[in-house]
């Protein structure tokens, strides 16, 4: 049984109030971190829709890059946000969601793919530099923030 798309409003409105707490939360990057990822991962991409993720992914790329002090802002983090959004909603409009493991399966996935494109893309745009270990507490906490989303999206469309 396929699960209903949520209305394209409430997807913005939490994509625009996920972009605020992005903003807010500069002076805590790791938290940033892991609001850019359930942005960009899982609540922009929207099957049929690629304009609209192409511009929340663009603002959520741009806004890590202006925010972080240490970091390159030469556009390497947005395109592959991007890049990442429009595959994943390419593929929920090629192969829809079930469930939430499925849901959680497809997000780990995505934060890898998006980890190598961020770090690929700003070693083309600069030099080479140390990746640290964000990307594993975005991955660490994957169940917390993926399942929030699938609530935020999905509510109201049954229990899985």
């Amino acid at each position: 049984m396929r699960l209903a798309a949520p209305s394209i409003t409430r997807q913005n409105l939490f994509c625009a109030l996920l972009l605020g707490l992005l903003l807010l939360c500069a002076p805590f990057p790791r938290i940033q971190l892991i609001l850019h990822a359930m942005l960009v991962l899982a609540l922009a991409p929207r099957a049929g829709a690629p304009l609209p993720t192409v511009l929340w992914a663009l603002a959520a790329g741009w806004a890590l890059e202006g925010s972080l002090r240490l970091y390159p802002h030469l556009g390497g983090t947005a395109w592959a946000d991007m890049s990442v959004a429009l595959l994943a909603g390419w593929m929920a409009g090629r192969w829809p969601l079930e469930g939430l493991k499925g849901w959680l399966a497809r997000l780990a996935a995505f934060c890898v793919l998006q980890t190598l494109l961020v770090h690929g893309a700003v070693r083309l745009a600069t030099v080479s530099h140390p990746w640290g270990w964000s990307w594993l507490l975005v991955l660490a906490t994957l169940p917390l923030w993926g399942w929030l989303a699938w609530r935020m999206l999905h509510a109201g469309a049954g229990r899985r």
